[in-house]
């Protein structure tokens, strides 16, 4: 299994080079858009390095319970506006972080995905760790949503992503009825001069 290291960025990166990550053998980069209504004011500048880099770049949206005092309408709208609409130069298929600790309901991560999809915009699939779907979600089947990506620390040591990597024999085993297409598997790596979140794929 070949793998690939990619990065997930939000406005707490603000000022990493993607183009000095690339030249460091990261290979693709997953952007916030949103974590509710709250715009992440370095979404496009994210995206157009990761571009001068020569990287792909997907988006994420941190979804939260209506309960936190805003619906799932209003998230979706925000996000679409963040990347321009369907079509922009910043418009990229979406992944929603299901990991708030106010809980989420089925309901809640369908309506994401069909506003999503309704305004044109491809959702990947999901994220979240392992224990919050399996104890808040029920394990309830991720396929209905696309792909999975994880997060699942074990040690959580710092370092080159290259040196910190458990391992493909470590990889997560299935969480809500498939294995995880991605892996984030530490927080503390060093890339570009920055501490990150890292992933594999």
């Amino acid at each position: 299994m070949t793998v690939r290291f990619g990065i997930d960025v939000s406005e707490h990166q603000d000022g990493i080079s993607l183009v000095r990550a690339a030249a460091e053998g990261i290979e693709f980069a997953v952007v916030r858009t949103t974590d509710g209504t709250y715009r992440d004011r370095t979404y496009r500048s994210h995206v157009d390095d990761a571009l001068s880099a020569t990287i792909p770049t997907e988006a994420y949206h941190y979804l939260r319970n209506p309960d936190e005092g805003t619906t799932i309408a209003a998230q979706v709208e925000t996000a679409v506006d963040v990347m321009g609409g369907a079509g922009s130069p910043w418009a990229r298929p979406i992944w929603l972080d299901c990991e708030t600790p106010a809980g989420l309901s089925l309901s809640h991560i369908r309506e994401a995905r069909d506003r999503f999809r309704a305004a044109g915009i491809d959702v990947r699939g999901v994220y979240t760790y392992p224990r919050y779907w399996r104890w808040r979600m029920f394990g309830a089947d991720t396929r209905e949503f696309g792909a999975l990506w994880v997060a699942s620390y074990g040690a959580d040591p710092e370092g080159v992503p290259a040196d910190i990597f458990p391992g493909t024999h470590a990889w997560p085993g299935n969480v809500g009825k498939q294995k995880p297409a991605m892996w984030q598997f530490g927080s503390k790596a060093t890339v570009a001069g920055y501490r990150v979140d890292i992933n594999a794929r």
